[in-house]
């Protein structure tokens, strides 16, 4: 292995980084055929002195999302045959009931992902397994026998000596200084040893990526965080411990703790403190490394009154008292070594991967613990060699962890820190998925914020935006609407007033703030030309006509569902949803773009506003105030109309997401304000109602409508997510190689809806569909809602193509319960499109 003082003027491809995410993606990248691979670090290899070096090593494989989980079981599976993984099984305890709730959730979401052997254990089959503790706490656990321990260090040195042999080389003891870059392209990596010209550069330093973006002017949200491990001198309750024998790893998530055996010892991680946060310009480099003092530049020094004192925002017990209580033998223990030691958080928990926008061959692998190090390492080499992310061979989702899903607020060091924090503080927290951050709010506002805030509007963050979910005012229509309760932890942060105003849209008239979703003008003589080659769907239609389409990587994986209006010969508005789109699909659009100058692209993603205006009597709203004709022979379904508003500039879109008559209506947003006012005020007579996105998103489901980032991700083709329609194989686009091999090799799954048999009963996503013959799992749940129109939950899931056909029996597991449930054809509602098109 190359460690010696001379290191290459060029190579292929550099990495920078030898802790176990940087030698996964060396080995990973080697075994794609890659040879000129150069991977540097400024610590020693493989014992570099970054999170690798000192990091436990826990696989609990069950994660909170799909990405998470496979790449955490890609990672078991890659590390067995390094010999750097011991298979001794995780559990997670329970002292709560929601706590116990969680994990019988957890257990079928491991089901959904393919997580084998997934098991709930009594307190007494805990205790058989992990005799020290207090059964007496506890209210049981989740129990996956295939999780263990990596060994990073050591399955991090058999990758390198796998990539090795296939020609890669590794430098330790070298800083890198700089990179230059030049004509938007990565140049040079500079380090204290000399300078590598490089093709591409992959920067998977972790704790120490944002010292690389300042390298290049690239912001990474990401923030190190210090968190505490203990090991414990002998216990008595692991006297004459086999080594070869070991027990579950433990989870006490509840208390944010963690334990695992060192043969007769006994680990314990705790985040159960307050956020120690920590510059990482004050750990990196050689003089800054000599100051320390310290083993590795990643640890601390252990303060132990985060360990004996109550310092955690949200806990009433010490790091030692919770450990104890669980643990009684910890009571008296002495501890043979404490550190802290040091990872890194992003705003939103998720890892940080993929290229530059702006620098071409400059790639990002970071904020990735070693639990998912061997997947990500995966899917960046296959992302970097093939084009599109790929885990295993196969099409992946990364869209949660890409490195564009961050908005422009997102590179300040207050936003970075705070929600940082934030994460930290909760990684072990029991968090419902509609609960809201309180910190870094009202960061983006549409002009009708004040107003949505006296209507009682329950806002969401969405990419910085404060977006409505429902009204508290529309909880006074409840006589007049029924809605049924729901379960307790399906009803927490919601309101019924999302039932009413699902109804409400039905029969009478809504509004709904559409300012999130963005706009992408594509303009110049090469417009429509570029367009056909992009998009699934044929847009060379007459101005004035709209298209719905889909955007595509070369394997044929949806990464958008589009409106595209042709307003002009040469002028396109594409209309992409909220969110993390705005910059994903723009950039994606740009990308693609000739650089002749035939094409211009521009994103409206904070200049302009809208509302949409929905139901029966939308037509009735709307034509006093709008110059344009609004019947449907002078303004038919999907069609565009620029036009006014009466003195506001507007731009009209006949569709609705929510399957009624309606209108898209966007304008600058300086008018905003007016275009609310104007549109509530006439709505008056009608009975109009404001609606939240909860509401929309129920009635999109029983439309049949897809909702980007659930049912409709990467992951999937059109034929297999359900948009078949939207694809025109007489056009020629990026994905449509891949797509005709689909398509004649067959559909094996698809997005399916499934209606529960038992009016008002509701699940989730991210649970499993049983056979209720066999008890297989079938598929799993990608999106859920109740139907108010239907009187029926509905559970949009991925089944294979034999299983999908309407009418057939299915279970959907929900907190260990079986529902039962059938296959349904779609639309559930207006099949004949009868209320659209009125």
């Amino acid at each position: 292995m190359s460690t010696g003082n001379t290191i290459p003027d060029s190579a292929g491809t550099v990495v920078v980084g030898a802790g176990c995410v940087g030698c996964s993606a060396a080995y990973h990248l080697t075994e794609l055929g890659r040879e000129d691979v150069v991977v540097l670090d400024q610590g020693p290899l493989f014992e570099t002195g970054g999170s690798t070096s000192h990091a436990p090593g826990l696989v609990f494989q069950t994660g909170g999302c799909k990405l998470m989980t496979r790449m955490a079981s890609y990672t078991r599976e890659l590390y067995e045959t390094l010999d750097g993984f011991r298979t001794c099984g995780g559990i997670e305890v329970a002292t709560t009931e929601d706590r116990w709730d969680y994990l019988q959730r957890k257990r079928e979401r491991g089901q959904s992902y393919g997580v084998e052997g997934g098991e709930l254990l009594s307190p007494a089959e805990v205790a058989e397994r992990i005799p020290q503790i207090d059964a007496d706490t506890i209210h049981g656990g989740y129990y996956v026998p295939t999780d263990g321990k990596a060994h990073a260090v050591d399955a991090s040195a058999a990758m390198a000596e796998r990539a090795r042999a296939a020609g890669a080389e590794f430098y330790g003891q070298t800083t890198v200084t700089d990179l230059e870059t030049a004509g938007g392209e990565i140049q040079t990596v500079v380090t204290d040893r000399g300078r590598i010209a490089a093709d591409e550069v992959l920067v998977a330093t972790n704790i120490w990526g944002p010292l690389f973006g300042d390298m290049v002017g690239v912001d990474i949200p990401l923030v190190p965080c210090a968190h505490q491990y203990l090991v414990s001198d002998e216990l008595a309750a692991l006297a004459g411990a086999d080594r070869e024998i070991e027990q579950p790893l433990l989870r006490h998530q509840d208390q944010s703790l963690y334990f695992r055996q060192h043969g007769e010892l006994y680990g314990i991680g705790s985040y159960n403190h307050e956020p120690l946060l920590v510059d990482p310009a004050d750990i990196y480099g050689p003089e800054k490394l000599a100051d320390l003092g310290l083993e590795y530049p990643s640890l601390r020094e252990f303060t132990a009154e985060h360990f004996v004192e109550n310092t955690h925002p949200d806990h009433d017990q010490s790091a030692a008292d919770a450990a104890a209580e669980l643990v009684p033998s910890l009571r008296d223990a002495e501890f043979e070594s404490a550190i802290n030691g040091m990872f890194c958080f992003t705003p939103d928990g998720m890892p940080i991967l993929g290229p530059t926008e702006d620098i071409d061959g400059l790639w990002w692998a970071l904020a990735i613990w070693v639990t998912q190090s061997g997947g990500a390492g995966n899917i960046v080499a296959h992302w970097m060699e093939d084009g599109v992310p790929r885990l295993d061979g196969e099409r992946v989702d990364a869209t949660p962890a890409h490195i564009s899903r961050f908005q422009p607020h997102a590179g300040s060091r207050e936003y970075t820190r705070g929600r940082g924090a934030q994460q930290y503080r909760e990684v072990y927290q029991l968090i419902h998925p509609r609960e809201q951050p309180a910190d870094q709010r009202e960061l983006r506002r549409s002009p009708f914020y004040e107003r949505q805030a006296e209507l009682g509007a329950a806002f969401y963050d969405s990419g910085g935006w404060e977006m409505p979910q429902w009204y508290e005012s529309n909880e006074a229509l409840l006589e007049e609407y029924d809605v049924p309760d729901r379960p307790d932890w399906l009803d927490r942060g919601w309101s019924k007033a999302q039932g009413v105003e699902h109804q409400a849209v039905r029969d009478r008239v809504a509004m709904v703030d559409m300012t999130t979703f963005t706009g992408i003008e594509v303009t110049g003589e090469g417009a429509c030309e570029f367009l056909q080659g992009l998009l699934t769907n044929d847009v060379d239609v007459s101005p004035g006509r709209m298209r719905y389409t889909a955007m595509c990587n070369r394997d044929g994986g949806v990464l958008a569902d589009l409106t595209v209006s042709r307003l002009a010969d040469d002028r396109y508005m594409v209309f992409t949803g909220g969110g993390n789109s705005a910059t994903l699909h723009s950039r994606w659009i740009r990308e693609h773009a000739p650089d002749d100058g035939s094409v211009s692209v521009t994103a409206h993603d904070s200049s302009r506003c809208g509302v949409g205006v929905f139901g029966p009597d939308a037509r009735n709203v709307l034509a006093p105030l709008v110059e344009a004709e609004l019947s449907n022979d002078a303004f038919p379904f999907y069609t565009a109309r620029e036009t006014y508003l009466e003195s506001l500039p507007v731009t009209m879109l006949r569709l609705s997401y929510a399957g009624e008559l309606g209108w898209e209506i966007y304008t600058p947003m300086e008018y905003g304000a007016r275009l609310w006012e104007r549109i509530e005020d006439a709505g008056e007579a009608h009975g109009i109602v404001p609606m939240g996105w909860a509401a929309l998103d129920s009635t999109s489901m029983e439309k049949g409508f897809r909702l980007w980032g659930t049912d409709l991700t990467p992951e999937f083709n059109p034929y297999e997510a359900g948009i078949g329609f939207a694809v025109d194989l007489e056009t020629d686009f990026v994905g449509k190689e891949a797509l005709l091999e689909s398509r004649e090799a067959g559909i094996d799954r698809k997005i399916t809806p499934i209606t529960l048999d038992e009016p008002g009963e509701l699940v989730d996503a991210g649970h499993p569909v049983f056979d209720p013959d066999s008890g297989d799992v079938l598929g799993d749940v990608v999106r859920a809602d109740y139907g108010y129109t239907i009187d029926a939950g509905i559970a949009y899931a991925v089944l294979p193509a034999t299983a999908a056909e309407a009418g057939r029996e299915v279970e959907i597991g929900y907190e260990n319960e079986r529902h039962p449930a059938t296959v349904r054809d779609e639309p559930l509602f207006d099949p004949n499109r009868k209320k659209l098109l009125r």
